[in-house]
């Protein structure tokens, strides 16, 4: 399988912003360049995303900065590579170490988790990762059931599980996602009684079940989209985790939020991107 691969130079300052818009047209995995001159973006070929769609969207920014971009294509096998020569572990405030299997365990840690993330969004380096990651940690999950709607690298299911959820459910629409989930979860020595990962989006969830905690690290569009949709499998007084927006989209999803009677409870901002966590009350 291969990839529609897209480099973007530009300064430090819009990588996010275009990592944002890039995701709004089909991209779903970004990885910022080392020297913080741009990021690279990926998507699977079957997205169809035209070439137009992208030079219509870097002709919004021209009057704002300079920015050049180059398309490409990435065999499925040569990602791991290009991704080990970049990957940084990473600390979520002193509490969470995510790293890849080739990196040192720390002690100094109290959790750990190793990725391998493949094509899959969610290492941690992301600010809407690690906001959700810091989020849960301060959470009692134990015997909770957790559901991860949309799950890139299994990275929240995974730390789910490592809290002592009883059973951690999760899935997303690309494949390898969900083949580098399972991997993950295997790399973590998670039972594999507790966990159940499966292709498909917001509808494939099953009917009857419910959750004590939902987490949905996804854009803005579809988290409007599906929000109706999660909270009919959120327990009575669970809660829904949202990131993937930024903080001046906040008011859009809360009121979205607020017509399904999901209410408020905390929220963090870091570098504009926002997390919500939310209580269920229906």
């Amino acid at each position: 399988m291969s990839y529609i691969s897209l480099e973007v130079n530009c300064h430090e300052e819009f990588i996010e912003i275009f990592m944002a818009e890039l995701a709004e047209i089909g991209f779903s995995t970004f990885q910022e360049k080392e020297d913080g001159n741009g990021l690279f973006a990926y998507s699977e070929e079957n997205q169809k995303i035209e070439a137009s769609q992208i030079e219509e969207l870097f002709q919004q920014y021209e009057s704002l900065t300079s920015v050049t971009y180059e398309l490409g294509s990435v065999e499925k096998e040569n990602w791991n590579a290009d991704w080990e020569k970049n990957y940084q572990p990473i600390e979520v405030e002193n509490k969470i170490l995510v790293r890849a299997d080739f990196h040192p365990s720390n002690p100094k840690f109290p959790t750990e988790i190793v990725v391998t993330p493949k094509m899959s969004f969610g290492t941690g380096h992301h600010e809407t990762t690690y906001q959700m990651l810091n989020l849960m940690h301060d959470m009692d999950l134990k015997g909770a059931e957790v559901l991860d709607a949309g799950c890139g690298t299994g990275i929240l299911a995974i730390l789910a599980a490592i809290k002592g959820a009883g059973k951690v459910e999760a899935y997303d629409i690309d494949e390898w996602a969900v083949e580098n989930t399972n991997e993950n979860f295997l790399l973590n020595s998670v039972d594999s009684s507790i966990y159940k990962v499966w292709q498909g989006e917001v509808q494939t969830i099953p009917q009857a079940s419910s959750y004590d905690l939902i987490l949905a690290n996804i854009n803005k569009n579809i988290l409007l989209a599906d929000i109706q949709h999660l909270q009919k499998h959120i327990k009575k007084t669970g809660f829904l985790m949202l990131s993937g927006f930024y903080e001046n989209d906040n008011r859009d999803i809360l009121n979205e939020c607020e017509n399904c009677s999901l209410e408020l409870i905390s929220q963090s901002v870091r570098n504009q991107w926002s997390a919500l966590l939310l209580k269920n009350n229906k």
